[in-house]
């Protein structure tokens, strides 16, 4: 733990600064009463995934929709009801 009067704190408060940030207890004192300075982390921010899939057509995303063969053969999605 670090004490030091408010007059030294002026002159040595980035250090003391970063004293605190990696993790030390610093208490400063000015005519009798103490004040500790403490680290305040703001929490973590999360930010949404985004999926790596994207929907082109709703019809699609519902689950309403079926595999419907060409004449040749090829496959390609059908919507099981028209949308509007």
């Amino acid at each position: 733990m670090l004490r030091h009067t408010a007059s030294e704190a002026r002159r040595k408060l980035f250090r003391l600064l970063d004293s605190v940030e990696q993790g030390e207890e610093v208490i400063l004192e000015r005519k009798g009463v103490q004040f500790r300075l403490s680290l305040e982390r703001e929490p973590a921010r999360t930010t949404p995934k985004r999926s790596p899939l994207r929907v082109l057509d709703p019809v699609l995303l519902d689950g309403e929709w079926s595999w419907q063969a060409d004449a040749s053969g090829e496959l390609s999605f059908k919507p099981r009801k028209e949308t509007p």
